[in-house]
């Protein structure tokens, strides 16, 4: 079995700013804006993950959508697991009979994901990251928390039950009825272009997982899901220890840096090509991107990167249990 950290939603290039987490906590991913004809169907406003409608939210931070700097009022609406952004009854189809979340890839990440020899499979679970930050009310205005620049944090996941080849079927016969509003059905000419369909309930050998779902997105924030070290001290000493082991300058300001990550120690295999994928080559880069204590693993995470892929074959039961732990702890949607 294996699990991909897979980073989803806005970022400095696509979208410009973080997912807002919100007062209450609730945490909200922001789909990427897109400019393409053929996906011109979800503006931000016909979007209410958690209740919350994306264009009036938005609206009152004061924040546009972007690409590269331009102004992008659709979404690419993937993945798709908040069931509750679209009412059943809504014009996109996208809420029919037998609808379970669904997340679309293509290109070179199709390529790597679907590797004969280490791609992903049936089972498989997604669990997806993003650059959140607080939103926090001052003098009744809401906004960013401008004393951070944010952080890296789990928001959702997807166990894989089924994969469907879309450049391979270009007449859709593959492809659920339900799951034809998905964006990466509008594009049967990118190649590779990949379905992932997930499982109606989560399922991990040895662990009770009755009553929860296959995919969803994670309601509330919770440090238990965040990736980042979020101790100023820890943060700056192992991201300049980085710094000066691949020749660079140490960084002239104290700010948390968001590629450095805190995780469980188990992460720190000392086989270094067993470690999380994109970061187990056995070079000079790779091994400095590394560090332990007597707690935890530190990585300075290649940035940007999109798909992480870790073989828990390779690991002990306590993966699974965190797995478990950040689906469940965090309050699941």
């Amino acid at each position: 079995m294996k699990i991909i950290l897979s980073r989803k939603g806005f970022d400095g290039t696509y979208g410009g700013f973080p997912s807002p987490i919100l007062e209450d906590g609730r945490m909200i991913s922001l789909p990427i804006p897109i400019i393409d004809e053929k996906e011109e169907s979800y503006p931000y406003e016909a979007l209410s993950p958690q209740g919350v409608n994306l264009g009036s939210l938005l609206k009152e931070l004061g924040k546009t959508p972007k690409i590269n700097g331009t102004p992008a009022k659709f979404a690419h609406f993937d993945p798709d697991l908040y069931e509750d952004s679209l009412p059943l009854d809504n014009e996109f189809g996208a809420r029919l009979n037998g609808w379970r979340g669904l997340f679309g890839t293509d290109q070179n990440a199709a390529r790597m994901l679907c590797n004969d020899e280490k791609g992903v499979d049936e089972g498989d679970i997604f669990l997806f990251f993003g650059w959140f930050n607080q939103v926090i009310n001052k003098d009744g205005k809401r906004g960013y928390d401008t004393q951070s620049q944010g952080f890296h944090q789990i928001w959702g996941w997807l166990q894989i039950d089924r994969v469907i080849h879309i450049d391979q079927d270009v007449d859709m016969k593959t492809v659920p009825k339900w799951a034809k509003y998905h964006p990466h059905c509008h594009h049967p000419e990118w190649s590779p272009n990949v379905l992932f369909i997930g499982r109606q309930n989560l399922s991990l050998d040895g662990f009770d997982t009755s009553g929860i779902n296959g995919y969803g997105a994670i309601k509330n924030y919770s440090p238990s899901a965040t990736l980042t070290e979020m101790d100023p001290a820890k943060n700056n000493k192992y991201y300049n220890d980085f710094q000066n082991s691949i020749g660079k300058s140490k960084s002239p300001n104290h700010d948390i840096k968001t590629s450095l990550w805190r995780l469980p120690l188990w992460f720190y295999h000392e086989d270094i090509s067993k470690r999380l994928g994109y970061h187990n080559k056995d070079n000079q880069r790779t091994k400095a991107s590394w560090f332990k204590d007597d707690n935890y693993a530190y990585l300075k995470s290649t940035s940007p990167g999109q798909e992480f892929v870790l073989d828990l074959d390779h690991y002990p039961l306590e993966a699974k249990q965190w797995v478990l732990d950040i689906v469940t702890n965090s309050g699941i949607h």
